[in-house]
């Protein structure tokens, strides 16, 4: 027993001597979480390990092990940080609470100090059931390895993930048509959670609508249970935000990104992760509408931030750098662009590796600064290499795939190949219609190159009835 933490282990069995249920956090390491679970085995115990299983947060996947354990009165729940490594489980795993404490066992939450902290302003509900908290003091924490924070959804196929949805079919029906003013609150906070978690699947498969119909349910729900400027309302509210964002809907987005910004500022303050995180939203639609002055702004305050609360090797930190170069490749400024993708980028292979979807967008991005330089060889290598990755874990028909292909239209193009341009830029165009709407800005650019590879082309047959034989083949 590490002598240091003497204070830490004794509490810890004090918890497994004396309680009967409830909520508990030990904070310690990712290394650390598995000696002190080792060293506690017993027949009283189960465990559930994020580390090797993966995967998102899902009350659904932690219940059924639960029920899976009745033998066990007290249940670990290991490396938490990568079951709820950003809002999106979060805000999850906050509105499972009434649900997990209906178990009435002993729910021990191991994480890391980071997660606890944030845990503690983001998932108040949860965190208002904690009973105890126990720190095991450490030296520095290593970061789990790649495949530990490889989340379910960008294992799986799009295709399994509609197959998901379609067995959640009826329940999502009789849980969206439960009245709000008849059904007590505790049965409409367990709709929400699960409306919530579903939601999710439809965004992986990019059906906006369907997930953009379950989050204002769960919106409607929060507002009502909680009020309009709760902190587990403005999660929601973010959402929505995302989703409007994603259908080019930028003025609703800002709308709503502004009012969660409001509410997060006023309970959590501007230095705040969380509050980093709508700065960092709100930028990105400023870039959409193309402000980039604006977007630098908030871009620039989620970076003192983040780099002050977490570390330049973060994700998150990585995710900012990624944004400001968009940000100056947007302006044309190729050099300052090339030089925060490569900061990003380092830091996207390191935690997450070459094959993740993350690091392929950076690919993408990288890829169309070089196309704008002249350096069309080394923009198409890196823009195949991103499809590579789109193909493999999102499906040929996922808007993330389309905007390569956009990405690969654009560079033969500019080197005058319109014939290669016209056979990818179709393909996306297709997705683009499927996916998103015939109003969304990339099918729009994408039906522009169209036209111009069609005039470039020297077609004479009319342009939409030549479109709408090339679409039909």
């Amino acid at each position: 027993m590490n002598q240091d933490n003497n204070k830490a282990h004794s509490q810890l069995q004090w918890i497994l001597d004396n309680a009967d249920m409830g909520f508990f956090i030990v904070t310690a390491t990712h290394t650390q979480q598995r000696q002190i679970a080792d060293e506690y085995k017993s027949p009283r115990i189960a465990e559930y390990d994020y580390s090797p299983r993966g995967g998102d947060f899902s009350f659904y996947k932690l219940s059924q092990w639960a029920d899976d354990n009745k033998d066990a009165d007290i249940l670990f729940i290991l490396n938490t940080q990568v079951g709820l490594h950003d809002d999106h489980q979060i805000g999850a795993f906050n509105m499972s609470r009434d649900m997990l404490a209906k178990k009435e066992r002993v729910w021990i939450f191991f994480m890391t100090a980071d997660l606890e902290y944030r845990l503690s302003t983001f998932a108040l509900d949860v965190y208002s059931y904690v009973r105890m908290k126990v720190h095991f003091k450490a030296g520095i924490e290593h970061i789990p390895e790649r495949q530990d924070i490889l989340d379910f959804h960008d294992r799986q196929s799009v295709q399994k993930i509609q197959a998901m949805l379609e067995q959640y079919k009826p329940l999502e029906e009789q849980l969206m048509a439960l009245p709000l003013e008849s059904t007590p609150d505790n049965q409409l906070l367990s709709a929400a959670t699960t409306l919530y978690e579903i939601a999710f699947l439809y965004v992986d498969c990019a059906d906006y609508d369907d997930a953009l119909r379950l989050r204002e349910k769960v919106l409607q729900i929060r507002k009502k249970i909680l009020g309009d400027n709760h902190l587990g309302t403005a999660a929601v509210y973010n959402k929505v935000a995302y989703i409007y964002d994603m259908q080019g809907q930028y003025d609703n987005a800002l709308k709503l990104y502004h009012k969660v910004l409001g509410i997060y500022e006023i309970h959590l303050g501007v230095e705040h992760l969380t509050t980093a995180h709508i700065y960092n939203n709100v930028a990105a639609v400023y870039g959409s509408k193309g402000d980039y002055a604006k977007a630098l702004e908030f871009y620039y305050k989620a970076l003192e931030i983040r780099e002050k609360q977490l570390s330049v090797e973060h994700l998150d930190t990585a995710t900012t750098y990624n944004n400001i170069a968009t940000a100056y490749y947007n302006q044309d400024d190729s050099a300052q662009a090339l030089e925060w993708y490569q900061k990003a980028l380092d830091i996207y292979e390191k935690l997450l590796g070459v094959e993740h979807p993350d690091t392929a967008q950076i690919y993408n991005s990288m890829g169309a600064t070089y196309d704008n330089q002249g350096h069309h060889a080394k923009a198409l290598k890196l823009h195949h290499k991103a499809l590579a990755i789109f193909e493999k874990l999102l499906g040929n028909d996922h808007p993330d795939a389309a905007r390569t292909y956009y990405n690969i239209a654009g560079s033969y193009f500019n080197q005058g190949d319109y014939i290669r341009a016209f056979e990818w830029i179709i393909r996306a165009y297709r997705v683009f219609l499927r996916r998103l709407d015939s109003n969304h800005p990339m099918t729009i650019e994408s039906l522009d190159i169209i036209k111009a590879t069609h005039q470039h082309l020297g077609i004479t047959e009319p342009f939409d009835k030549w479109l709408s034989q090339q679409l039909q083949d």
